[in-house]
């Protein structure tokens, strides 16, 4: 069990590394006081706003209009991020692709969780998933290939409305 924690540890110590523009140590030669500069890769953002685009679906079909508003709100701004820390990544340029591919059917979704109105919200995420591959194919990954969930992994999260304390 030690043995098991240690590896945990140290895989997580790694993903922390991995996480900073900076070499193992470098933390402790800044000035007191000061965080590291962390920058997600983009396929890191892209996979979060995946799990995102995951809990926005399943969200929105049992009417959690609170939990679809927030995961939306949580995908606009890894879009954002994106968009400011990738303007242009290999030629491609990203920060363009995001605006002009995600921002109408973000609006449409924006507007569907407004209304609480599902039949609307069903189109405009269908419209966001076709935009999420166009952007992949211009980008030149055209190979991550996203679809509207069938089924969830999150079996420690309730997704139908409940009662908030």
């Amino acid at each position: 069990m030690k043995r098991l924690i240690g590896i945990f540890f140290l895989a997580g110590a790694a993903a922390a590394a991995a996480f900073t523009d900076r070499p193992w140590g470098a933390a402790q030669a800044q000035q007191a006081g000061a965080a590291p500069r962390t920058i997600p890769s983009l396929a890191d953002i892209m996979s979060a706003t995946q799990w995102r685009h995951l809990k926005l679906a399943y969200s929105g079909k049992v009417s959690n209009w609170p939990l679809a508003n927030y995961e939306l709100g949580q995908i606009q701004q890894s879009f954002s991020a994106a968009a400011e820390l990738y303007p242009t990544l290999q030629g491609v340029p990203i920060a363009q692709l995001i605006k002009d591919e995600s921002g109408p059917p973000l609006a449409d979704l924006d507007k569907a969780i407004e209304r609480k109105n599902y039949a609307d919200f069903a189109r405009a995420f269908t419209k966001l998933t076709e935009a999420c591959n166009r952007c992949h194919r211009a980008a030149g990954v055209g190979f991550i290939v996203i679809r509207i969930p069938t089924s969830s992994p999150f079996s420690n999260q309730l997704f139908p409305p409940t009662e908030t304390r």
